[in-house]
């Protein structure tokens, strides 16, 4: 009996079972790592995932949010912000958003004011104020 059609299928089945699988966790999907986070905004990572990545997309916090905008495109459509400038208007903008509420009333589900506040609201705009664009 020829062995070749059940070593091919036996490598086959090793690619399709262990190598696809750890190559896509390797490449984007290991939560553990964090990469290119400071540890500083770490707790502003969980913040962000916990509170706003339902609905928010952003890169740096692994989220893929489904009702509101992509922080990354809205934030910073040309990247991160190099300048200290540049990164304290994003925490303005944020601050302003979580303070206020989305601008736009004809949005259906739109964010509410005081979705979080306090030392909550303020890790978040560092987190996003830092992060956004890094995808």
């Amino acid at each position: 009996m020829n062995k070749k059609p059940f070593v091919i299928f036996g490598l086959v089945l090793v690619l399709l079972a262990v190598v696809i699988p750890f190559w896509a966790f390797q490449r984007d999907g290991n939560p553990s790592k964090n990469e290119g986070i400071p540890s500083d905004s770490t707790a502003g990572k969980e913040m962000f995932q916990t509170q706003c990545g339902n609905c928010h997309t952003l890169y740096a916090a692994g989220t893929d949010g489904d009702f509101g905008p992509n922080l990354d495109q809205k934030l910073a459509p040309a990247g991160p912000a190099t300048s200290k400038e540049a990164v304290d208007g994003i925490r303005t903008q944020v601050m302003a958003a979580l303070e206020n509420g989305a601008d736009d009333p004809s949005v259906p589900g739109r964010m509410p004011a005081g979705i979080v506040t306090g030392t909550v609201a303020e890790e978040i705009a560092d987190f996003v104020a830092q992060n956004a664009g890094k995808g």
